[in-house]
């Protein structure tokens, strides 16, 4: 009797990719606008360069095949450090849409973590 497999995905690291997409365009945006009070500040800098490491750690996830088992779960720390750190940063700059991003990128961590299978099973 053969088994039908489920396929692997990596939907929660995608997830955080999508997320960290956005916040960094609206880190971006927070960098360039003048009107904010953050212009141009090293906060913005911060979260913006944060926000592109996060998206660089979420891809790497996603595409676990190219990781070794203690590779991925070194990645999977960094990527949590780098959301959680971004989103306190969003929230000392009273940078909401961004706290908003982190989040749903946390629950892609969270979904990545828990939900989604592994390639070595």
């Amino acid at each position: 009797m053969s088994e039908i497999s489920e396929p692997r995905t990596a939907g929660g690291a995608w997830l955080v990719v999508a997320a960290a997409g956005v916040a960094a365009v609206v880190a971006f945006v927070n960098l360039v606008n003048s009107g904010n009070g953050i212009a141009w500040s090293f906060g913005a800098w911060l979260v913006l360069g944060s926000s592109l490491l996060v998206a660089l750690g979420g891809a790497l996830l996603a595409l676990h095949l190219v990781l070794s088992k203690g590779l991925r779960g070194l990645m999977a720390v960094l990527v949590l450090l780098g959301i959680v750190g971004t989103g306190v940063a969003a929230y000392f700059l009273t940078a909401w849409i961004l706290l908003v991003a982190m989040g749903v990128a946390l629950v892609g961590w969270l979904i990545h973590v828990a939900a989604d299978p592994s390639p070595l099973d």
